[in-house]
């Protein structure tokens, strides 16, 4: 799924401005953050067991994290943020 919403993020930036009002430098490390927030998320939620109940997983908390923070934190235009 990361990988996929990196595609279309990145998609976008073709576009501009029908896609996003401005040029964004999304990139490659974007998408490593993102999967570094996740993989943590994972860890600390599993405490070292190797299979997690899907429904303990906060996706919320995950969607929020990266829509907002990781590659959220580089849009400064609301319509933008809508778009995310």
């Amino acid at each position: 799924m990361v990988s996929w919403f990196n595609a279309v993020v990145q998609e976008r930036i073709r576009y501009t401005p029908i896609g996003w009002s401005k040029a964004y430098e999304f990139n490659e490390s974007d998408q490593r953050c993102t999967l570094n927030c996740i993989d943590e998320w994972i860890d600390s939620m599993g405490k070292g067991r190797t299979n997690i109940d899907p429904d303990k997983i906060p996706w919320d908390a995950l969607r929020t994290l990266i829509s907002e923070s990781v590659f959220g934190g580089k849009i400064d235009n609301e319509f933008d943020n809508k778009i995310l």
